[in-house]
């Protein structure tokens, strides 16, 4: 023990002694242990760490399969079905639905429109949550009639109701309906799936009143507990099983309707997992970087420190002993960098969590943890035994008789050390390249995404959703008034060039899809109906929003509840269900209702810029009246300054209305693609900043190559050696490294850049421009880096050098 205190105090003065090598190696170390540390608490919490409920590995999703009826493999169950499941499932504890659910809370200052859902009442209780106040549902509150009663999440709490410890008991008024607080949730939950709910229902109470709601109608997202007794597999085959009965029970609406389930942890966090494993991996690779950089400053060090080796093995050292000490300091150094990195890694967190795309799963519990700084610990000592080891084991082999002549030199070990540098150099680059085509390969993949038509132009137009309850507009008539007079209200405003509204807006996700027949055509067979999207739109829509009328007309103020019914499809629905003739003027079948086809617009991206565009339908809201609206307005200059104005407006006509999601259209185009803008910008980063190590590397062994040849470059100056030859001899002995690293680099990016396949869009994964390009980036500062210490070659005085030696 106290030879290791020895050790540890030598090493510390020789880290004190030489501040230039101490400052660039901890730099090094410092920059790859905090953004490993940085990411890998991302990873932690988000993919590795248990979900904070009860037992989370029994706990599934269970989503109907639609893929034989020609839709998705995860879809919504519906009411009937649920129940079906409930009765005759044996592998589950607990099955429980949940919906969303969007109140207005009024009577408590600014009336503010709320995320909430509808739950059954054993939901938290197969969650194993208990409440911070209060309870949560009974079963008899969960009963169609039963007395309207809400739980509060604690955030809502704190912020609307001030954290009053009586709260339990009070009523509160939800979209003008009286609803008694029976509880508060704890600090800390989410609910998972709808993770910024903010309060809760019983879910049956919802569904009743839902008219007509009930077998086929796909409005419920399910949760289970799985049976300690029961594996995944097992729960897997009983509820295919009972999917085939029901099919067999109710052909017109379950034919070919399967289950799919899934553990919730991999419904939560399985689309950001490629793109955080790619991020981990590529932080990974920074950190071996900067493990080569200081190996390599090591090793220039240890060429410096041949005599003292010498001298403390001649008075008895052993290699053992010498490699220890060489060990200590290196893990010295490397712990300084841990503790560095691990300052820097807390910064990195909190600049993660503040820009990380909206909807990233589990983000408000990214922290680090226990787990984290376990990990630091664990980083900090392999990079010490990893840049360490090869300069201890090379400066322990040393030849004395060599080493302790005046200005002699141990050149076994000295060539030794050159091949060790000259490796590490070509491992260095060939990991920058790796990176930098990464980040090129992203870089180029968001640029096709900016260059995505949305379907619809997002300049100077605003955003605005309204909502009116259905207490007090029950009529079906009073929505389309409402917002007939609002939209009046609105155009009249200073800078309004035109106002639209549509029940379910481009790229916010969700609606509702409906079957139809084609007036004319031989009926459909039960599962092989035409399917479409379809919103409610306010004249002037299409135009306010810059949508393309391809044929036909537009919906129009005479397109009333008096007048005959219309509708208007999109430009993919023409061509899928009528190939091959004019659909203007024929009629649509929706039960005993029917439409013409009043026209055709240009298609939207509905579900993301990199979706498909799906057959969608138009109602005129006066014939398919919503009572949630997204109203467009378009403006003359910049839409955020009419917020004020448009929200007065709206309280003009009912001061218990409050406006949400206020945005502009370019703001709702830009989240869109937030996710991949994220991910870019931390691969650039890594990226950058293994383009300025490797660059470091290169100048370093060259740099040091020029120092130890100062002999022979004067002696081929005395020869007659040219300035350019001596400038072209050391960029060549530095750029034969950096091709070799290139080359290597090349073949592993084509090995490993598959695993980014699912993170772009629009360009190969081996695409051949953005390899050649960062190859050429990367040997271009590599060039720059070689060049320095060539041109201070070239000033070597020959006199000077062959007079010293």
């Amino acid at each position: 023990m106290e030879t290791l205190f020895q050790d540890l105090r030598y090493g510390f003065r020789m880290l004190y002694k030489n501040p230039g090598f101490t400052a660039v190696a901890l730099l090094a170390l410092a920059l790859g242990i905090g953004a490993n540390t940085a990411i890998f608490s991302v990873v932690n919490s988000v993919l590795l760490r248990p979900l904070s409920y009860s037992d989370p590995s029994r706990l599934v999703m269970i989503w109907e399969n639609h893929q034989q009826r020609g839709g998705p493999e995860r879809e919504w169950a519906s009411p009937a079905d649920f129940r079906d499941y409930q009765e005759q499932t044996n592998s589950f504890e607990h099955i429980t639905a949940f919906l969303g659910w969007g109140p207005t809370l009024t009577g408590q200052g600014e009336p503010e429109d709320l995320l909430g859902a509808a739950v059954s009442h054993d939901t938290f209780a197969m969650l194993g949550i208990q409440p911070a106040l209060g309870r949560t549902f009974s079963e008899e509150e969960d009963r169609p009639g039963a007395e309207k009663v809400v739980v509060l999440s604690n955030q809502l709490w704190n912020r609307r109701f001030a954290s009053d410890p009586t709260i339990v008991g009070k009523n509160i008024a939800l979209s003008d309906e009286s609803y008694t607080v029976i509880g508060v949730m704890p600090r800390g939950f989410t609910f998972p799936i709808l993770t910024n709910a903010e309060l809760f229902r019983t879910v049956k109470p919802a569904i009743a009143g839902l008219q007509g709601c009930d077998r086929g109608c796909v409005i419920l997202r399910l949760i289970a507990r799985l049976k300690s007794s029961v594996t995944i597999e097992g729960a897997r085959a009983e509820m295919n099983a009972i999917a085939v009965q029901t099919a067999e029970r109710y052909p017109e609406s379950n034919k070919g309707v399967g289950t799919t389930l899934v553990p919730l942890q991999e419904q939560l966090v399985g689309d950001v997992r490629p793109a955080m494993l790619v991020l981990l991996g590529a932080v990974g690779l920074v950190l071996l970087i900067a493990c080569a950089n200081v190996a390599n400053l090591l090793l220039a060090r240890a060429a410096t420190r041949e005599k003292e080796v010498a001298i403390r093995a001649a008075l008895g050292a052993r290699r053992m002993r010498l490699i220890r000490q060489h060990l200590t300091e290196s893990l010295t150094l490397a712990l300084i960098g841990g503790m560095l990195g691990l300052i820097l890694a807390f910064w990195l967190v909190h600049l993660l969590v503040t820009f990380a795309p909206k909807g990233t799963p589990r983000v408000d519990e990214i922290a680090i943890d226990p787990i984290v700084l376990a990990f630091t610990c664990g980083v900090a000592l392999f990079t010490g035994v990893a840049f360490g080891l090869a300069p201890a084991l090379l400066s322990s082999k040393t030849n004395l008789s060599n080493a302790l002549k005046e200005g002699g030199r141990d050149t076994s070990a000295s060539s030794r050390g050159v091949r060790i540098r000259s490796a590490l150099v070509v491992f260095e680059v060939a990991l920058a390249l790796m990176l930098l085509i990464g980040a090129g390969l992203l870089i180029k993949s968001f640029v096709n995404l900016q260059h995505i038509d949305p379907g619809f132009n997002p300049r100077s137009a605003l955003r605005v959703d309204v909502s009116l309850p259905r207490t007090r507009y029950p009529a079906r008539n009073q929505p389309t008034a409402f917002y007939k007079q609002l939209i009046e209200r609105i155009v009249a405003l200073p800078g309004v060039q035109s106002v639209g509204g549509i029940s379910r807006l481009p790229l916010s996700g969700g609606g509702t899809d409906t079957e139809f027949e084609i007036e004319g055509q031989p009926p459909s067979e039960p599962d092989r109906q035409p399917v479409a999207w379809y919103s409610s739109v306010t004249p002037d829509y299409f135009r306010t929003m810059g949508i393309r009328l391809i044929q036909g007309r537009e919906p129009l103020e005479s397109d009333n509840a008096d007048s005959p019914k219309v509708v208007v499809i999109s430009e993919t629905l023409a061509r899928r269900y009528f190939p091959d003739e004019d659909p203007i003027g024929k009629r649509l079948v929706f039960g005993t209702d029917k439409r013409e086809i009043a026209g055709i617009v240009s298609d939207v991206n509905h579900f993301g810029l990199t979706q498909d565009a799906r057959p969608t339908m138009y109602f005129p809201h006066a014939q398919s009246p919503a009572r949630g609206m997204s109203l467009v307005v378009r403006t003359a200059s910049n839409p955020l300054a009419l917020v004020a104005s448009i929200r007065n407006q709206v309280s003009a006509l009912d001061q218990n209305l409050a406006t949400s999601n206020v945005m502009t259209l370019e703001e709702l185009v830009a989240s869109s693609i937030a996710e991949p803008r994220f991910t870019l910008l931390l691969l650039g980063s890594f990226a950058a900043v293994a383009l300025v190590l490797s660059g470091i590397g290169v100048y370093g062994v060259v740099s040091y190559s020029v120092s130890q040849r100062s002999h022979e470059i004067g002696v081929r100056m005395a020869l007659g050696a040219q300035v350019s030859d001596v400038l072209k001899l050391v960029i060549a002995q530095g750029m034969t490294l950096v091709l070799g690293g290139v080359g290597v680099g090349l073949l592993a990016a084509f090995a490993l850049s598959r695993v980014m396949s699912k993170l772009l869009y629009g360009v190969s994964p081996t695409d051949l421009t953005i390899f050649a390009a960062t190859s050429l980036i990367l040997t271009g500062v590599a060039l720059g880096a070689c060049s320095v210490p060539g041109r201070r070659a070239t000033r070597v005085d020959p006199m000077e050098s062959l007079r010293y030696e």
